[in-house]
């Protein structure tokens, strides 16, 4: 796996495919916005092989059979409670590597405003063959 950057389409088959799921809310829990991705402008492959092997090391990750093949899927939620107004161009998911935090994946997309009490829940998931 390499860095990618630009369009970066994933496909189920490839070494990994990703889908992330974000829903925005606002402060009474209504749906203030709903956005999916499978293509990412930001995709640091090593760094993201990594983060994927450590958290499957934890066993709690399905495997599945498709066609003969067996994938594991791994799937992961990052939540964010908004505090101030602002505008929010992308989802990205984050590790920390040495002491600084380094992007593993990204999905521009057009902005959507948040205000304060807002909330923004990600479901990432990851499917790899084994």
């Amino acid at each position: 796996m390499s860095n990618s950057f630009g369009a970066y389409q994933t496909e189920l088959g490839d070494e990994v495919f990703i889908f992330v799921q974000s829903t925005i809310r606002n402060s009474d829990g209504v749906l203030v916005a709903y956005l999916e991705s499978s293509k990412f402008t930001d995709l640091n492959k090593p760094a993201l092989e990594s983060f994927l092997d450590f958290e499957a090391s934890r066993g709690n990750d399905p495997i599945i059979t498709i066609d003969g093949q067996n994938y594991q899927v791994i799937r992961r939620v990052q939540s964010q409670s908004f505090d101030s107004e602002g505008l929010v161009a992308s989802t990205i998911l984050s590790d920390t590597i040495d002491g600084k935090n380094t992007v593993l994946a990204r999905f521009a997309h057009d902005g959507y405003p948040v205000i304060s009490g807002d909330t923004l829940e990600s479901m990432w998931t990851f499917v790899r063959i084994v």
